[in-house]
């Protein structure tokens, strides 16, 4: 079983290069499921590191890639 450090790894890097955040109806339990990730557990820790919930951090690369978009 991989550690939460891993899969965090393969989160910023999904994020990253996939975007998944770019489906509007993404939600941080997809991305868990495509991670092999209990949402609930993972999501713990994720809060625990960037002190947002999973869905926060999607959002956050939603508006950033809006704005990018937008010549902001």
């Amino acid at each position: 079983m991989e550690s939460f450090e891993e899969i965090y790894e393969k989160f910023g890097r999904m994020l990253e290069e996939d975007k998944p955040y770019s489906d509007p109806s993404c939600t941080f339990g997809s991305v868990c499921r495509r991670l092999g990730a209990d949402p609930a557990a993972f999501g713990e820790y994720v809060f625990s590191q960037v002190g947002m919930t999973g869905d926060e951090v999607l959002e956050i690369y939603r508006k950033s890639e809006a704005a990018g978009e937008s010549g902001e």
